[in-house]
């Protein structure tokens, strides 16, 4: 029983590391050799758990592109309040998007597009642009085209993380004036977006 639960703290701890090391440097720019490191084993024990690095980066990011599917799923069901769903997904979006791990789905994706192709070619279409045609199918909202109201919403909540340091800059803001900007961005661009939308 020992041996299984050192196995499993000593995967966990690979895992760990191997985040860190694939969200700050990418696919290209990650080193096994520092994996190993910050996980605090033998090169050779890493390869016991996960034969390539290939393998590795498989499982990272199949974890964060799985969250992250998860996340988008919660804008499908209509309810009668969808302004206030919409409210509630866009809070969770922002949080996601703010850990930093749809900058790495964003980078090895445009890196390899294969990566995420087989998965969504079962789909005909995005949940999200579903949620909204039956949301203008019941005259709740504009006619825009839904799949530029998918664009719009997850692009205003990634685009001021991605580009945090550039609009840091531009604002003449430190980092905790821009973190604290950032604490009430969702409530406000959720509010904008829905009143853009509202018909």
């Amino acid at each position: 029983m020992e041996s299984v639960l050192l196995s499993a703290d000593v995967e966990e701890r690979i895992l760990a590391a191997a985040r860190k090391e694939f969200e700050a440097k990418g696919y290209a720019g990650a080193r096994m050799q520092a994996i190993a490191d910050e996980a605090d084993i033998s090169k050779a024990s890493l390869h016991y758990y996960f034969r390539s690095k290939d393998g590795i980066f498989q499982r990272i990011f199949d974890e964060a592109f799985d969250e992250y599917l998860s996340i988008i799923s919660k804008l499908t069901v209509e309810t009668p309040d969808w302004e206030n769903q919409i409210r509630e997904f866009t809070g969770v979006l922002f949080d996601y998007i703010r850990c930093g791990r749809v900058l790495f789905l964003v980078r090895e994706i445009n890196r390899d597009p294969d990566l995420i192709s087989k998965r969504l070619e079962k789909k005909k279409k995005s949940e999200q642009v579903a949620y909204f045609e039956r949301l203008q199918a019941t005259g709740k909202i504009t006619d825009t085209n839904p799949g530029l109201l998918f664009i719009f919403l997850n692009s205003l909540c990634s685009f001021p993380v991605m580009n945090g340091v550039m609009f840091q800059k531009a604002l003449r803001m430190n980092q905790k004036e821009y973190d604290h900007l950032m604490s009430n961005y969702a409530r406000s661009v959720c509010d904008f977006f829905i009143q853009a939308i509202r018909k």
